[in-house]
């Protein structure tokens, strides 16, 4: 992510979508002929790399759109994100169920990707908008200028985090720690994704009606609220419901915090986005870990309450 600001600069954020979906289409293609960890984790950091470049680069053209459309519509295409995780991962599910090998599975995804993607690169906003669309913050202004920024940053960091928790942690909870068969506890990522997917088309209207900041709040609060009853209540039940609501609660405040970065400029054709995505990655690389460590020491159920502090 941290390389996305140069390339946007240079290129322009429609460009670097246009160059780099068609290499990720490649690049997944091809990952199941690496071989060996060296090869693979190689890679996979290319992956990686590609991955959060074209991050950067579609949430820079989400701001674009919101610009002209002269409304909010961020909420709308992260919500098109969460369905596309489902449906991934729903694909993937059926290719092991079919005992589809990996490389002829993988290598039909990336070109399937590629196929689909190709005519929708050509509606992409201009590469360039006028720094003037840019909200007058910028290093010169000092403190306000790096309040706003660290605010949004620690924001996204902690949603990362959340969700990161919830995604990789949330089946093994309900099955160590509440005792639910392998198939009950993946309705936990089932019923997370689902309900940020459902906030998430939702949020746009909500941002329009209620200040942006009250919707993180409200829904973080909601979201937490329902996590700690289903701590203490417990049971297959309670737990999912739970994880559901704490989706539909943070689902809007990772697009809302990339729609705010992106509106902050930071110079001519720069704006803190890049710096904001790349907090969020942290985020979501330290969730799981802290989780995996405290759960080590005090227990699933424990760690478990973190995104709660969060």
């Amino acid at each position: 992510t941290r390389l996305a600001g140069p390339a946007l600069r240079r290129a322009g954020g429609s460009n670097v979508v246009r160059i780099g979906i068609p290499m990720l289409c490649a690049a997944l293609a091809i990952l199941p002929l690496a071989t060996g960890l060296a090869a693979l984790s190689f890679a996979l950091a290319g992956l990686g790399l590609a991955s959060g470049v074209l991050d950067v680069a579609m949430n820079t053209d989400a701001v674009t759109v919101e610009r002209r459309f002269a409304r909010p519509v961020m909420s709308s295409m992260h919500g098109t994100w969460s369905v596309s995780m489902l449906a991934g991962a729903a694909l993937a599910s059926g290719g092991v169920g079919l005992g589809i090998s990996i490389r002829p599975y993988l290598a039909a995804v990336g070109g399937m990707l590629a196929v689909l993607s190709f005519p929708l690169l050509r509606w992409l906003p201009a590469p360039h908008q006028p720094a003037g669309d840019l909200q007058a913050v910028a290093p010169g202004d000092g403190p306000s200028w790096a309040r706003r920024v660290v605010l949004l940053c620690l924001v996204a960091c902690a949603a990362f985090m959340t969700e990161g928790i919830a995604v990789e942690w949330s089946a093994v909870f309900l099955n160590e720690a509440v005792g639910t068969d392998l198939t009950t506890a993946a309705a936990g990522v089932v019923a997370f994704s689902a309900g940020m997917a459902v906030s998430r088309f939702a949020g746009d209207r909500l941002s329009t009606r209620f200040d942006p900041s009250v919707v993180v709040r409200v829904g973080t609060t909601v979201g937490a609220i329902a996590l700690v009853a289903g701590l203490v209540v417990g049971g297959a039940t309670a737990s999912i419901a739970a994880l559901a609501i704490l989706g539909l609660g943070v689902g809007p405040t990772v697009p809302l915090v990339f729609g705010a970065a992106g509106r902050v400029g930071l110079g001519p054709r720069r704006s803190a986005l890049a710096t904001v995505v790349t907090a969020g990655y942290v985020g979501s690389i330290l969730g799981p870990l802290v989780v995996g460590f405290t759960a080590d020491e005090l227990g699933l159920r424990t760690a478990f309450a973190i995104p709660v502090a969060l």
